[in-house]
């Protein structure tokens, strides 16, 4: 099976990396143009995603104030989530975990994976459009105040 195939919905995960009719490539180069019209790198938007996992360490429901800006929250699961580029040991770090952060400021909430640092920082991946663990990255710079 290929890198993409294993992409899809049901293969490496329910809802999938991708959905049915994406093309990997293609996403990888939107995402790629989009944080480079931003003036950001890769690098920096992961690292910003793993400061908000690092400040609730344990993520629970009602969520932990952070910054005195930002509620932080989310559920931990048991197991976690393989990479599809099978890199990194049996589970991504964090992949256990489903969080959200809302800027209080402006009531904007984002919801992400812990895996998704992982595939952001080393593969440059926000997941695909169709999928439903997607992070786009513009809205993420807009709600985290990436710069």
């Amino acid at each position: 099976m290929s890198l993409e195939e294993s992409m899809r919905p049901g293969k490496l995960s329910q809802g999938g990396f991708l959905g049915e009719n994406e093309k990997l490539e293609d996403v990888l180069k939107a995402d790629d143009e989009t944080v480079r019209r931003l003036g950001l790198t890769h690098k920096k938007i992961a690292a910003r995603f793993q400061y908000f996992i690092d400040a609730v360490a344990y993520p629970t429901g009602s969520g932990v104030l952070v910054d005195g800006k930002y509620l932080v929250g989310g559920s931990v699961y048991r197991g976690g989530q393989e990479c599809p580029w099978q890199d990194g040991g049996l589970f991504m770090p964090n992949s256990c975990m489903d969080l959200y952060v809302v800027n209080q400021q402006t009531g904007e909430r984002l919801n992400f994976p812990g895996g998704i640092v992982h595939l952001i920082h080393v593969h440059h991946f926000y997941e695909g459009k169709e999928s439903p663990y997607r992070v786009d990255p513009e809205r993420a710079a807009k709600i985290l105040e990436i710069k």
